[in-house]
């Protein structure tokens, strides 16, 4: 096993030092530089967060030869070093790593909450949503947690996405798992939302990720061609209309949870199939936005001291992140 605190984190490292850790080889890609000799960039995993080294003069095959392909786990030496404002690193010499007792699930990032805790407490939040209409229908919850019984593996284990929010092994249930629990909340200030329909939109909206994307051993996910063809919005709109065929449940109640899958995008221009039409699709779409948000900022700031902010506006944000620093 690792000791993570043995060694400097990607984070922790400084310009113009070198830094010597095993690491996770999570992809490798082969380019030609203007002189026309190749080199690599070759994404690393420390267990923490992931960077993108070079490797000059250097071909795929000749990392071949040192038995060292993706998903390898390999002993570096890392030259940190500036471009353009920002650090950059150069690999200065690999191998397969010393230490066999180290594995892959070492460099692997999860969610700070155990999956099974996740999952029980969003379906236990769902069965006490259920609403029947008096008796006249299936409740609508019945339909979600049949969903996330049979998609249970897939649900607890996929990437929400590959280069974004909550892109690691379990991301999925890890955003799925705060946007219940956010539902849930909000609706003890807005009275007049459907509780049900709005938690199990927040369950299932992104349900068509599991099929969107592959997700590796490693956490790293890529787009499968069902994903490029369809997209997850489309794939969890018919996930919702085949299971819905199995029961008698309220047909409105069926229509609106689709529409909040189909929706959730906020705007066309973002995705979206429809525009928002009703209060819980607006409250999901903005719970949505939120939590992508949230962990975003969460992501930048474990990688600054208090005080510091961030070199640059992070993806999808408007401003730098700044870390507060409550005992200057």
């Amino acid at each position: 096993m690792l000791n993570k605190d043995a060694f400097t984190k990607f984070s922790d490292a400084q310009v113009g030092e070198t830094i010597s850790r095993p690491v996770l080889v999570a992809s490798i890609s082969e380019n030609i530089a203007k002189n026309g000799k190749p080199f690599l960039r070759v994404n690393l995993k420390d267990g923490f967060s992931e960077i993108t080294a070079n490797m000059f003069e250097t071909s795929a095959k000749d990392l071949e030869n040192l038995n060292i392909y993706k998903e390898t786990i390999a002993d570096v030496k890392l030259a940190v070093s500036e471009y353009q404002g920002s650090k950059s690193f150069k690999i200065n010499e690999i191998c397969p790593a010393k230490d066999k007792s180290i594995t892959l699930g070492d460099f692997v990032k999860v969610p700070p909450v155990d999956p099974d805790v996740m999952y029980d407490e969003i379906c236990s939040l769902i069965r006490k949503s259920a609403d029947d209409c008096g008796g006249k229908y299936t409740a609508l919850s019945e339909l979600a947690l049949e969903i996330l019984s049979d998609k249970k593996a897939s649900y607890m284990t996929s990437s929400a996405a590959v280069s974004m929010h909550h892109n690691l092994k379990g991301g999925l249930l890890y955003h799925s798992y705060r946007m219940v629990k956010a539902a849930d909340a909000i609706c003890n200030v807005y009275t007049t939302l459907d509780k049900e329909l709005l938690l199990c939109g927040a369950a299932l909206h992104d349900i068509g990720k599991i099929w969107e994307y592959k997700t590796s051993a490693s956490g790293d996910a890529e787009f499968t061609t069902n994903g490029v063809l369809f997209g997850h919005l489309y794939m969890g709109a018919s996930l919702i209309k085949q299971y819905s065929q199995k029961h008698s449940y309220n047909k409105e109640k069926v229509q609106l949870l689709t529409h909040l899958i189909l929706s959730h995008h906020g705007t066309l221009e973002w995705g979206a199939v429809s525009c928002p039409a009703v209060a819980e699709a607006f409250a999901l779409h903005y719970i949505d936005n939120l939590d992508a948000k949230m962990y975003t900022c969460e992501e930048q700031c474990e990688n600054l001291n208090f005080g510091e902010m961030t070199e640059k506006k992070p993806f999808g944000l408007d401003n730098r992140i700044y870390k507060p620093d409550y005992n200057k």
